[in-house]
């Protein structure tokens, strides 16, 4: 376990868990989450904060053409495949993280080009930056990376949380959750929805704390159908990006970079009345 301490912050990452981010603490308030029961086989997607990469959200079909051909990756849920294939599996600890912490997984047979992914945390007082690059050495291949953070609805035991995030476009999905086309209106709510062209950085609230999620993501989800967590995901590249063409190549001297910053503020006591 890699642990992490600046002022009144803490973060644990767990690198046999799937590379995860499974505490942040601010003073005694534990902003991460659970949303309960996954499907067969996927706990732990339910939990934390985990990278996903190469793909995020849905694969349609568990498979995907690129460089003239088709390739395939394991159904994990089937017929599709969810969330990547680096979130089970043990990550090692990188020693050469110049500032935090930083943790690598090379990515194996079930993805059919090889290639690695690594992770850096960085905590101040103040924000968590998590880095995250995907490297391929020896060939080019096709690469989405996003993160996937549950925030827990209450601290403390206190009211729930309220958010602010500000879609331009949502992705309505069929029956088993592809996005097949987009809509100027968000959907109805509770969202469990993919969107792009987002206004501004979501800001979470709670009674004592604000906290931004800071991105360059062009896409994200939002999840807010369980009881006691909700998802907000940056994104690199769209749900199912790797058929619609939607990916960034990776290769030799090309990596993918993507980073997620969570920046948190005390709220005063006037603003706390209004929560």
């Amino acid at each position: 376990m890699i642990e992490l301490t600046a002022g009144a912050a803490a973060v644990r990452v767990d690198p046999e868990d799937g590379g995860r981010l499974t505490s942040l603490r601010v003073g005694d308030a534990e902003l991460l989450g659970a949303g309960g029961a996954g499907p067969a086989g996927l706990d732990r997607i339910m939990y934390g904060s985990f990278l996903m990469a190469p793909f995020v959200g849905r694969l349609e079909g568990a498979r995907f053409t690129f460089a003239g051909r088709e390739w395939t990756v394991p159904a994990n849920l089937a017929p599709h495949a969810l969330h990547g294939l680096v979130f089970d599996r043990p990550w090692t600890v990188d020693g050469t993280a110049t500032l935090g912490a930083a943790v690598g997984i090379e990515l194996d047979g079930r993805w059919p080009f090889g290639g690695a992914v690594r992770q850096e945390f960085e905590l101040t007082p103040d924000a968590l930056t998590v880095r995250a690059t995907v490297t391929n050495e020896r060939r080019a291949m096709p690469a989405i990376v996003g993160f996937h953070p549950w925030f827990a609805r209450r601290i403390d035991g206190g009211p729930e949380l309220a958010y602010r995030f500000e879609p331009g476009l949502r992705y309505v999905c069929d029956e088993d959750g592809i996005p097949r086309h987009l809509s100027a209106s968000t959907g109805p709510r509770p969202w469990d929805d993919s969107f792009t062209a987002v206004a501004s950085p979501p800001v979470l609230r709670w009674p004592t704390l604000d906290l931004t999620v800071a991105s360059a993501a062009g896409h994200w989800i939002v999840c807010e159908t369980k009881a006691d967590a909700v998802c907000v995901e940056p994104l690199s590249g769209p749900v199912n990006g790797l058929n619609t063409d939607h990916y960034q190549i990776v290769e030799p001297g090309a990596p993918l970079r993507f980073s997620m910053t969570l920046h948190w503020t005390a709220r005063q006591p006037t603003d706390r009345k209004t929560t």
